[in-house]
């Protein structure tokens, strides 16, 4: 949507594009009647069926009125509403100085963090004393003046766009009994719909957390992974990462982070209220409770020893290598088989159980070491930096959402090539990059899924793929990659995991390393023993079918199955990354790299390191897919 820059919504002048998500883009804009500067946030309209077009303007009509009437000085106030073909937007009040979500990354002392926290803990008491429940409580809707006072955004629009429409004599958007929410942050009884205000106060106690110990209690790579996690595994106590923390602060964390509502603060008032008492040096009810009952809370077990913890001996193995504990089990299949049925009712192409990322199994020499990550719980959000202990830079990584990325040394390599009958790869250049990190794999329906169902990537509008009709809808394909993705789509992906497109230089230090190889597995002739290729499958593979093909770093997938987007744009060789290429606001043209299994932008000889892919932005089809990178410490 950058073509509506300079556009004038009525009296307002789109200026700038400040972010874009799945269901609305925002922009900056200039207000010629009152002469500031505003927000102005444009609802989607392809992220939703044309059917219900009629009633989501009804709907937003409605909930706009009630949401100007919002008066609270750390609120964000909607001050317009109108639409502009087609198109519905909201006006709020302009916060210029950034989110919560950016100044995140290290421990921030905790009496900052509380300070930071309250101001928001008393607009949630406000709203929810108007009726409203915000159910996406999180850092990015943390917007910061410049003077760095907490405003809370985006109230209503979660309402707005998830709950029933019955009162407009329809059917639900999304269905009855619906999870709402950011999987990272969402309180255990929201993944059925049962959403209160006590769920928002979870959802606050868990920014708290980060805050203070620049961990989320809960991550995974999908939201099925969160759940299962949620369900069985104890809060991470927050002493653990900052070993000074305070005893009472310890303690109204893990109250506020209960899994049973009743076990939490009655109210946001009453955890307000703790959090100025904790601040004024005074004792806090968190402190009453004794440790072992605040443990139980936190893992929903009940016993006469201690709760089973990660360490505890009482446990048993599932299939996938899932600790779970022996008390509690029907409990935690009731709440996986729950979100479940969430995934399948709001049309979420997820799979109904926890995977992790295939492991690696290639026998090829690599420049670094090749050996598996660490698995821990909790996985640092993705834009923190490494542990302080931490002396080198690993070579695989996860990184916020626990998905594989494996290292490419910086340095010079040769780019493109003269021999080659692609005339947009000559000539061969010498080129440069800083060391990053690069999927191990290629993003597949079950990784996009979770963006989907974070609300922060659009869906494919195609459901099946070149010969399966139940391409992302059955479990079955969960683990190929994700297709019928533009440009854009993939940029909103790759930013959801706080990491980026690879730059095609990038892409190609990847796929061919120091020694100019004409393809990730050498230079043998590309056969269906290394690759998916063009009369191979017809379709897509699943992301790690071909460990012989895998490069020399260790990164599955870099040559067939799809066609992969890079950041750049196209311009002729050398590659020179200060030209413009790499100017995302640029329209034009953009670059994929790596063949598809179709014969789709050449022969078999697309499969090469050096070959170039022209494709329009907005370019989606079934032989495009997604890579992520990001930048190395």
């Amino acid at each position: 949507m950058a073509g509506l820059i300079g556009q004038n919504f009525g009296r307002y002048k789109i200026l700038e594009l400040l972010g874009e998500g799945g269901m609305a883009t925002v922009y900056k804009a200039h207000d010629s009647r009152l002469e500031r500067e505003v927000a102005i946030k444009v609802i989607r309209r392809d992220a939703f069926p044309a059917e219900e077009t009629d009633m989501l303007l009804k709907r937003f009509e409605r909930e706009a009125k009630f949401l100007g009437r919002l008066s609270h000085p750390n609120i964000v106030g909607v001050i317009d509403y109108g639409e502009h073909e087609d198109q519905p937007y909201l006006v709020m009040v302009y916060v210029p100085g950034g989110t919560l979500k950016q100044k995140l990354g290290n421990p921030i002392p905790w009496r900052e963090a509380v300070r930071m926290v309250l101001p928001i803990a008393r607009a949630l008491e406000y709203v929810h004393d108007q009726g409203i429940i915000n159910r996406d409580v999180k850092p990015s809707n943390v917007l910061l003046t410049e003077k760095g006072q907490p405003m809370l955004s985006d109230f209503g629009l979660v309402k707005l766009f998830s709950e029933g429409k019955k009162a407009e004599g329809g059917m639900s958007l999304t269905g009855s009994g619906m999870g709402i929410g950011t999987p990272d942050y969402m309180a255990p009884e929201q993944w059925t719909g049962d959403a209160t205000a006590l769920s928002d106060l979870y959802s606050l106690g868990v920014v708290l957390y980060e805050m203070i110990t620049s961990f989320r209690p809960y991550t995974a790579d999908t939201p099925a992974g969160i759940l299962l996690k949620q369900a069985i595994e104890s809060l991470p106590l927050p002493k653990q990462y900052v070993p000074d923390l305070p005893q009472d602060v310890e303690s109204v964390l893990l109250k506020v982070l209960a899994k049973d509502p009743k076990d939490r603060y009655a109210s946001v008032h009453a955890f307000a209220n703790e959090l100025e008492e904790l601040l004024a040096g005074h004792s806090v009810t968190a402190a009453t409770i004794s440790p072992e009952k605040l443990r139980q809370q936190m893992t929903g077990i009940a016993s006469k020893g201690q709760p089973a913890s990660s360490a505890d001996p009482k446990r048993v193995e599932s299939k996938k290598g899932v600790s779970l504990p022996v008390i509690g089990f029907g409990a935690l299949i009731a709440l996986v088989i729950s979100g479940g049925v969430w995934f399948a009712s709001n049309g979420a192409f997820a799979p109904a159980a926890a995977t992790q990322s295939p492991s690696p199994s290639a026998t090829t020499a690599i420049e670094s070491t090749y050996t598996p990550a660490p698995s821990a719980s909790p996985t640092r959000a993705p834009s923190d930096t490494p542990p302080p202990t931490q002396t080198s830079i690993p070579s695989e990584i996860r990184d916020g959402k626990n998905i594989s990325m494996r290292l490419i040394p910086g340095g010079e390599f040769t780019m493109g090539s003269n021999d080659t009958g692609d005339p947009n790869s000559r000539p061969a250049h010498t080129a440069s990059v800083d060391a990053f990190y690069i999927d191990t794999y290629e993003a597949t329906n079950e990784q996009f899924s979770a963006c989907v169902f974070a609300v922060e990537c659009r869906r494919p509008l195609q459901t099946g793929s070149a010969t399966r009709t139940s391409y992302y809808t059955s479990p079955v394909f969960e683990n190929f990659p994700a297709i019928f993705v533009d440009w854009k789509m993939a940029n909103q992906y790759c930013t959801w995991r706080g990491a980026r497109l690879p730059t095609e230089a990038e892409w190609e230090k990847a796929a061919r390393g120091t020694d100019a190889r004409l393809y990730p597995w050498g230079n043998d002739d590309p056969s269906c023993n290394f690759a998916n290729l063009p009369g191979c499958v017809g379709d897509t593979t699943a992301v790690d079918q071909y460990d012989t093909g895998v490069s020399i770093y260790g990164v599955f997938g870099m040559a067939g199955n799809v066609w992969e987007w890079t950041s750049s744009s196209f311009k002729r060789y050398p590659y020179d990354a200060g030209d413009g290429r790499e100017d995302l606001t640029v329209p034009g043209e953009r670059i994929a790299r790596g063949g598809s299994w179709h014969i789709f932008g050449g022969n078999s000889g697309n499969a090469r390191t050096d070959t170039r892919l022209k494709l329009a932005w907005n370019y989606n089809g079934a032989y495009v897919g997604i890579r992520c990178a990001l930048s190395a410490p």
